[in-house]
């Protein structure tokens, strides 16, 4: 029987949600390695953990490895768990996210629907340095990370992910700060960087168009900006057909600012009085009349109450990786709904609510994937919903 502490060698089948592998011991049994190895690879793995339906490994060396393998570019490798992907190419990596991402929407909702092929891929470009927005763990005024599955911290000076800007400026923000985790975020426009403990905003661009938002640094932002661009522009071309649509958990308008542009009768629904303002704010900048705000939380009857009053066609919904949770189900109410382009973090979390939506006749017509976190295995993903006849 197989004990925490043992070694063995184990051929990797397939990936699992978070990045994880699955293996089978030789009588059969489920080994889940943690994220870093991929289907085809053959390797050295230590029990962690022995369950009654499945085992718990940790890789110790790739015996046999894909030919794409290759050296991970960042010093910080080996302690830090942010960028498992990065030792492959990224079209490799993209293949095995779509994999991923059929396995797991076939396992939670096949029964519900025919349409589990992912229909769009759109590709992270750039690879590294993309991300405007990321959290930094600060100890004695430097910057760290986490190691990789522990709580312990690891000096980081620098972090391949971050754009140019926070990575220039990563030490000097760093400096000011307590102790503990902190949000840091930059501008692709005017590329200046700070925390969230500053007054000052971060200026993003939407839809490449001229049209900007400023936001304060704890505000949140798509981090890879370039990838959001495409994201907003897809958005739009999946609502066109509708004039009057609503922004559920609108955040600081990234979806709702470009479609009120577009000419859209927008109403954007969100609780974060910050991101409400930094809408309102670009609204009179612009001179977007046609949009209008709600604050109020999506789970109490106020927010159906605005949603019916306001009778969308359409609804774009933008909830938070834990996802919207059950009570979301009471947006059909609104008999004028015909369309929610629902986007998505966390797809098993979305799957848990999209559920209850398929059974009342909801159907999936197009799934996309945005590499919105190249060399992880996050990806975002947008699945378009049309209401049943």
């Amino acid at each position: 029987m197989e004990a925490a502490g043992q070694e063995d060698t184990f051929y990797v089948e397939r990936l699992i949600w978070r990045g994880r592998a699955l293996s089978r011991t030789s009588g059969g049994k489920v080994v889940i390695l943690e994220p870093g190895v991929f289907p085809g690879e053959r390797v050295l793995a230590r029990i962690s953990k022995s369950k009654k339906d499945y085992l718990q490994a940790e890789c110790l060396e790739v015996l046999e490895p894909l030919p794409e393998r290759r050296a991970h570019p960042c010093s910080h490798f080996n302690h830090c768990g942010g960028c498992r992907f990065g030792v492959l190419p990224q079209g490799r990596q993209l293949e095995l996210k779509t994999q991923l991402l059929e396995n797991e929407l076939s396992r939670a909702i096949g029964a519900k629907t025919e349409r589990l092929s992912v229909d769009r891929i759109f590709r992270g470009h750039p690879g590294w340095r993309y991300r405007w927005r990321g959290q930094v763990h600060v100890k004695d005024k430097i910057p760290h990370l986490k190691r990789f599955q522990s709580n312990e911290l690891e000096p980081c000076s620098d972090c391949l992910l971050f754009s140019g800007p926070l990575s220039r400026n990563l030490a000097e923000i760093c400096k000011d700060l307590p102790d503990g985790r902190h949000t840091i975020a930059s501008s692709p426009l005017e590329y200046n960087a700070v925390s969230e403990h500053s007054l000052e905003n971060i200026s993003l661009p939407l839809n490449n168009s001229g049209l900007r938002v400023q936001v304060p640094a704890g505000t949140f932002f798509q981090a890879h900006q370039g990838l959001n661009q495409d994201l907003i522009t897809y958005v739009i071309h999946k609502t066109r057909d509708f004039e009057s649509i609503a922004d559920l958990f609108a955040g600081a308008g990234n979806f709702a600012l470009p479609l009120a542009a577009e000419g859209k009768d927008l109403l954007a629904v969100e609780s974060d009085k910050k991101a409400l303002q930094a809408i309102e704010a670009s609204c009179r900048e612009f001179g977007l009349k046609s949009l209008r705000v709600r604050r109020c939380d999506l789970h109490k009857k106020e927010a159906l109450q605005a949603l019916e009053s306001f009778a969308p066609g359409a609804a774009v919904l933008d909830p938070p990786r834990s996802g919207g949770g059950k009570k979301l189900l009471s947006i059909t109410r609104s008999k004028s709904l015909q369309r929610l382009v629902w986007i998505s973090c966390d797809v098993v979390n979305t799957c848990r609510d999209l559920r209850p939506f398929l059974d009342q006749g909801w159907q999936i017509s197009e799934i996309a994937l945005f590499d919105m976190f190249p060399q992880t295995w996050h990806m975002e993903v947008v699945i378009v919903l049309d209401r049943g006849l």
